[in-house]
């Protein structure tokens, strides 16, 4: 999350590199995670210790993630662009790998703690909150490290790069914390009674068998567009309103990205108990359904709410927006989950490291094409960090033009693929029927 939200205003508007570039080194980084991914997830489900297969990982990808994640942020002084740019992949694939190590390892023991279609909703709606407090950080992460608290020691003046410089050796101690507590507290479900004694599955087989789950592809596509969607607009976003809503004053807008941040955490937090509710009474592919809609309606708003005239108005559209794609987050892990149930019905193996890597490949893809995207919309507006807050008046309509129209002709294409998902309630009722007649209730 600190990448995606601190990774332009950092390097482009703090050392002045370009965007277009630094959007190429998001996207190589993007797909370099893409390849790691399926191979820590076939690692992880093929792992056996006495500390069962997953925590392991997370405890080794905790420590290593927390130990590089600050040097990302400190490319040494005085370099060129180039020499930065070399310094940026280097020990962003580091990080990359660490991250990967720790993210499979979480996410595949996330699909496999209960077998429950509704209760698997309710985990991940908590799973959702705690998402939210961090989202909460993540909106005034801009706002602190551009604040008076770390201004420049030789100007006095809010220096954006001072202040991460600083904030990073925090950030990496809160990474390490959260990242230990599942390692250390959270046990494996099939573990013993099943898979503690199944056979390992060879990395390409486990391909092969994922590429033959339909209900994941369908939801690989409605996450794909879905991701591609949000992030290729994301900086442009930032940009928007540090440019257009107030004319180049970060400070400013970084306030106000802080108190929408928080404002959108709230309401994303106070509509989770609607979310559960609606989930358990409906198929989940219909609330995602109706969730995709209110946001695509919601993200419209930004034409006549994201103004200079009044700029906190933006909260408005961000409220719908937010609240409805954080809804489709929220359901998308549980359906997850029972596609892994899905896969075992078809396959006699629990596999959900493997089958969360390969649709998290996909997810890295979209994030692959979103950075890169996003770094080129970026220069087709025809924004030029030269004329800083004096941005020719047709270069920032046309940055709201896009941040606004971009996404919405992109989700709509996430719609198509939540109209064919099969895995109703009914479904995995008979799934799970099927599966415990074959090995028992587990």
């Amino acid at each position: 999350m600190t990448i995606g939200i601190l990774w332009m205003p950092y390097f482009n508007i703090g050392l002045g590199i370009n965007p277009a570039r630094l959007g190429f080194v998001l996207m190589l980084l993007q797909a370099w995670n893409a390849i790691l991914d399926p191979v820590m997830g076939n690692l992880s489900d093929n792992a056996r210790t006495r500390w069962g297969r997953r925590r392991p990982f997370m405890m080794v990808g905790a420590i290593l993630t927390a130990a590089v994640s600050p040097w990302i942020w400190r490319p040494p002084i005085g370099w060129g662009e180039n020499a930065t740019i070399a310094y940026l992949i280097i020990v962003g694939m580091l990080f990359y790998a660490a991250f990967s190590c720790w993210a499979m390892a979480y996410y595949g023991l996330q699909l496999e703690l209960t077998p429950s279609y509704d209760e698997r909703t309710r985990l991940t709606a908590w799973i959702t909150f705690f998402s939210k407090i961090s989202g909460l950080l993540g909106g005034w992460a801009l706002a602190i490290i551009s604040g008076p608290f770390f201004a420049n020691p030789e100007t006095g003046k809010p220096d954006i790069v001072n202040g991460l410089r600083i904030c990073s050796w925090y950030i990496a101690a809160l990474i390490l914390i959260v990242g230990l507590l599942p390692a250390i507290f959270v046990k494996e479900r099939y573990y013993e009674a099943e898979t503690r004694h199944q056979a390992r599955d060879p990395f390409w087989q486990s391909i092969r068998e994922s590429s033959r789950c339909r209900p994941l592809w369908l939801l690989i596509g409605l996450s794909f567009f879905l991701v591609v969607g949000s992030a290729s607009v994301g900086t442009l976003g930032q940009y928007v309103n540090i440019y257009y809503v107030c004319h180049g004053d970060i400070a400013a807008a970084s306030v106000i990205a802080g108190w929408k941040g928080t404002v959108l955490v709230v309401t994303g937090i106070l509509c989770i108990p609607l979310y559960t509710w609606l989930g358990e009474r409906y198929d989940k592919k219909i609330v995602v359904g109706l969730m995709l809609g209110g946001s695509m309606c919601g993200h419209l708003l930004n034409f006549v709410m994201m103004t200079p005239a009044h700029p906190y108005l933006q909260i408005i559209p961000g409220i719908f927006e937010s609240c409805a794609i954080a809804a489709v987050w929220l359901f998308v892990p549980s359906m997850k989950a029972d596609i892994a149930d899905f896969d075992e019905l078809h396959t006699s193996r629990r596999r959900e490291g493997s089958l969360n890597a390969f649709y998290s490949w996909f997810i890295k893809a979209a994030l692959t094409c979103s950075m890169g995207l996003g770094g080129l919309v970026l220069t087709i507006s025809g924004f030029d960090i030269k004329h800083a807050g004096a941005q020719p008046s047709h270069v920032v309509h046309t940055m709201l033009l896009l941040y606004v129209v971009l996404p919405v002709l992109i989700w709509s294409m996430s719609l198509l693929f939540v109209w064919r998902y099969p895995l109703t309630r009914c479904k995995m009722r008979e799934i799970r029927s099927s599966l415990e007649m074959t090995r028992g209730t587990l």
